[in-house]
């Protein structure tokens, strides 16, 4: 199942926010530069870990959902019939991702 545009504010509730907060700031930011103030009013600063976390998460989100070379790689495993998965390590996933599975 691959997912079409998927880049909605149910994905990203801050994505909206910050367009938005991006647009207010540069609006003001020429209004300054128009009436020819240099000096006075308030600055927003955004830290270098914020500009980072705000790249990582486009980046993740610009990233392909299904990795195609991997899938790929199974699916000819599959049909040459070589493909033997650790059920140990199939176990262990499943506790460590889904422990509400096991609770009664």
């Amino acid at each position: 199942m691959e997912i079409q545009n998927a880049k909605t504010a149910l994905f990203d509730p801050y994505a909206a926010t910050l367009e938005k907060n991006a647009e207010t700031l540069a609006r003001a930011s020429a209004e300054r530069a128009d009436s020819g103030a240099s000096q006075g009013g308030d600055r927003v600063s955004v830290s270098q870990d914020a500009l980072l976390m705000t790249e990582a998460r486009r980046t993740a989100q610009n990233a392909p959902d299904v990795r195609a070379d991997k899938v790929e790689e199974l699916r000819s495993q599959i049909a040459n019939g070589t493909y033997k998965p650790d059920s140990r390590l199939v176990a262990e996933s499943l506790i460590r991702e889904e422990p509400g599975l096991f609770r009664f």
